[in-house]
């Protein structure tokens, strides 16, 4: 694997820094209307059936950094010398480098009236190695089935179906055109969900937690979508467009119905204003607020809230074009239901008690945050140079258990046409232990100091092809 030094990293972030703070930095997709784009077909001219998808076949790797100092007895000290599940590459986390299918999606979309595309419909199936198909456990899945009626195009429409949700930027941003390999570690971690089942047997700790063993009881994975009624529409006066979302769904895995009695509510607001352009690669300012609230059951412990909420913002011009310029920045908050992933692969739950095991805080009082920064600067009209920051804090109602996770992406993609690109990112990442004091039991202490110790960097090269 390159190696990249830290005085190279030092003097690329500041460089890109510095072009983002003059302003020379590109604008990606997310500047879109994507409740127009994802939910509705072009009106007068959609025609009933159109076949299309992308796939993204891509190379991650890590050095495969492992864990050394654990003590305790021989099930916790035997994962000296292993590399934690974070150094590994997901969904299936046992390997530090491979070769993957990631998404290889296919679908139809089109207008059931198209005399006057009053109806609308969008099926979407995905056959990639990734943590929808991963945690369903089989191939395909439908990622999207839903119909969109066009009621009045000058005040409301509704879609019903499997559909993302609104939210923040990362849940509205067409996957094609994401720009970043990755989603920010707030994203991974406290809004795309891993749904357990309410059957789940498990070990209720004295802190509030809920551990159990992950295997056969993660139903699901939520990728920002759910079964349920969606009422949207935008309004354009000027340069200046307004929009907004709100939805009813299941709130579980996207192939099943609700299983707790309660329904999950989401909502969106959005305020634009557009330079110029059209469809994905618009160019805009905009500021938007969400939220997500919910409810989760687990027969052992009961029925718990579950509530996100987020802003964010972004500005940016001449997209696709050197010199074109993005910036771009989101906050989540998070509490109730917060999921701490195991830090190891392992069946042996009592021998090596919270390594091999996850655990859920289900407690309002649990609270999590998360934000991220990003930019990218087009050195001609298909080179972009791309930065991103993030940072998400979970747990930090309780110092012993919170943990900082801090995340540097160094970027760069080359559009090869207007439908394929190559994107290559590097991440340099850090997971710290804010209080380790509060920890009063000094092997504890030790072992979730040695873990955060040996979060490694990490390298991704992708390929995005639309047809």
């Amino acid at each position: 694997m390159i190696k990249i030094t830290k005085s190279l990293l030092a003097r690329s972030s500041l460089a890109v820094a510095v072009a983002t703070s003059m302003g020379l930095v590109s604008q990606s997709a997310e500047a879109a209307n994507w409740l127009k784009l994802y939910n509705t077909s072009p009106p007068g001219i959609a025609s009933p059936v159109k076949v299309w998808g992308f796939i993204q076949p891509d190379y991650a790797a890590t050095t495969g950094k492992s864990v050394s100092g654990l003590k305790g007895p021989a099930g916790v000290t035997k994962f000296n010398g292993v590399a934690p599940n974070f150094n590994k590459i997901g969904p299936n986390v046992s390997s530090t480098n491979t070769f993957n299918m990631f998404r290889a999606r296919i679908g139809i979309r089109g207008t059931l009236t198209p005399l006057s595309n009053k109806v609308d419909y969008f099926l979407l199936t995905e056959f990639g190695n990734n943590g929808m198909t991963y945690f369903d456990g089989k191939h395909p899945v439908v990622s999207d089935a839903f119909v969109t009626w066009n009621a009045d195009p000058r005040l409301v429409r509704f879609s019903l179906g499997l559909q993302k949700v609104p939210g923040g930027w990362e849940s509205r941003v067409g996957i094609p055109v994401l720009p970043f390999v990755n989603y920010s570690t707030a994203a991974l971690q406290n809004t795309l969900e891993r749904f357990v089942s309410p059957s789940t047997k498990g070990a209720v700790l004295p802190n509030g937690g809920f551990r159990f063993a992950p295997k056969g009881v993660v139903t699901g994975y939520s990728s920002y979508r759910d079964q349920g009624l969606k009422i949207f529409n935008w309004f354009d006066e000027g340069h200046w467009e307004y929009a907004y979302a709100f939805m009813i769904g299941n709130g579980g895995p996207i192939d099943s119905t609700n299983n707790n009695n309660g329904m999950d509510t989401y909502g969106m607001l959005r305020a634009s204003y557009i330079f110029s352009g059209k469809g994905p690669y618009r160019n805009d300012a905009g500021v938007w607020v969400w939220y997500h609230n919910g409810q989760r059951k687990i027969n052992q412990i009961g029925t718990y809230k579950l509530n996100r909420w987020g802003i964010g913002g972004e500005y940016g011009r001449h997209q696709r074009h050197p010199g074109g310029y993005i910036l771009h920045a989101g906050y989540l908050h998070g509490s109730g239901w917060i999921l701490t992933p195991a830090p190891f692969k392992g069946s042996d739950t009592n021998s090596a008690p919270g390594l091999v095991d996850w655990t859920i805080y289900p407690s309002t009082d649990n609270t999590a945050w998360g934000a991220y920064a990003q930019g990218g600067y087009y050195v001609t009209h298909n080179v972009e140079l791309q930065l991103r920051y993030d940072q998400y804090d979970r747990l930090t109602n309780n110092d012993a258990l919170q943990r900082n996770f801090k995340e540097w992406t160094v970027g760069a993609q080359y559009f090869l046409t207007k439908t394929t690109r190559i994107t290559l990112n590097y991440a340099i990442r850090k997971l710290d232990v804010p209080h380790p004091g509060a920890i009063t039991n000094p092997v504890q202490r030790n072992n979730a100091q040695a873990i955060a110790n040996s979060m490694d960097n990490r390298l991704d090269l992708e390929l995005t092809s639309v047809f």
